[in-house]
């Protein structure tokens, strides 16, 4: 054999072995692999039937309010029927409103809702445009009837907003966002999709513009910011990752810990642990309670609902509120309430 034929085949093996590694590490990151054991709190209804994929949560117990952000996927970003919805956490039975005041070009991916000291709230969402482009939209919120009223306020863009995905609130003006993904296209988009290139990041923004605050994450999706300290849910990492903050809001790792799925979006109970809704494989629903320790740092979880997609698909947000707990999926037609003490 010649020296060129075993020069190409050994580049052969070599590129072989690397692409059964990046294979072998996407096939895990996504579970398909894994086995789903159910587990439920109680016997969960399915409410909210006549939303198309409600993708996140956000709870108002002043309120007795739970708001639902539900954008269709079947139809990306231009069902008029995506929106922001209303359920009442003490008949979470009765059909969703859908709340006006937002625009006519408005599909929400993730909200955050921020409640001041006087009493006054603000809804902010990731609203993913018919053309492409996105904006984080903010909104006043009104109690004084039955149905709250939006009002806008801002309409936010900026060059390092590349593929926003979770949002948490510091201030009616001032919060964090995730870009899942920070390539437009290309080969570098193959990478973050594919090939779990950590090139994602997570920007704050100051009331003027943005900046970033986190970088090297796979897909990190939902945020939450509690006590100072910002958790995020990389998704392609499998992983909680804690953040401290400081008074200008630069972040520094505190810590990680790891989960058997790929978590989305984030809450807290009264209690303060994190509620982490995800999925172990494809189509699957998870729910995690997440323990953290005096500091913040996440410590160890504990697994409260869980479902391999017959009853509800593609869990994406969960949140405790009311005496239960609410799963919405952003692949699914419809949200879960199960009894929860």
């Amino acid at each position: 054999m010649s020296p060129l034929i075993k020069a190409a085949l050994t580049w052969l093996v070599v590129l072989a072995g690397v692409a059964l590694v990046f294979a072998g590490r996407y096939v895990w990151v996504q579970g398909w692999l894994n086995s789903v054991t159910p587990v439920s709190p109680g016997i969960c209804r399915a409410v909210a039937t006549g939303l198309k994929d409600p993708a996140d949560l956000a709870a108002d117990q002043t309120h007795d309010a739970l708001f639902v952000a539900a954008a269709n996927r079947a139809q990306p970003w231009s069902d008029k029927q995506d929106g922001i919805y209303l359920i009442k956490l003490d008949d979470p039975a009765a059909p969703a409103v859908k709340l006006a005041g937002t625009p006519a070009d408005f599909h929400p991916f993730s909200i955050t809702l921020f409640r001041a000291d006087d009493g006054t709230e603000t809804l902010i969402a990731v609203d993913r445009k018919t053309n492409g482009g996105h904006l984080i939209e903010t909104f006043t919120v009104n109690f004084d009837g039955p149905t709250p009223k939006l009002s806008p306020q801002t309409a936010i863009q900026g060059g390092l907003l590349v593929s926003p995905n979770g949002l948490a609130a510091a201030a009616p003006d001032h919060f964090y966002v995730t870009n899942d993904r920070t390539v437009r296209g290309g080969p570098g988009r193959f990478a973050e999709d594919y090939l779990l290139w950590p090139h994602a990041d997570v920007l704050a923004y100051n009331g003027v513009g943005f900046r970033l605050a986190a970088q090297r994450m796979t897909y990190p999706a939902g945020l939450f910011l509690k006590n100072g300290a910002l958790y995020v849910a990389a998704s392609d990492d499998r992983q909680i990752l804690a953040y401290s903050q400081d008074v200008m809001g630069f972040l520094s790792p505190l810590g990680e810990l790891s989960l058997p799925a790929r978590p989305d979006k984030i809450s807290m109970d009264d209690h303060g642990n994190l509620i982490v809704a995800g999925q172990a494989r494809p189509g699957s629903s998870q729910v995690y309670r997440v323990v953290l320790d005096a500091r913040g740092v996440p410590q160890s979880y504990q697994i409260i609902f869980s479902d391999d997609g017959r009853v509800l698909r593609g869990a994406s947000a969960a949140v405790i509120a009311g005496g239960q707990l609410f799963i919405a999926a952003s692949d699914d037609g419809k949200m879960l309430a199960c009894p929860f003490k």
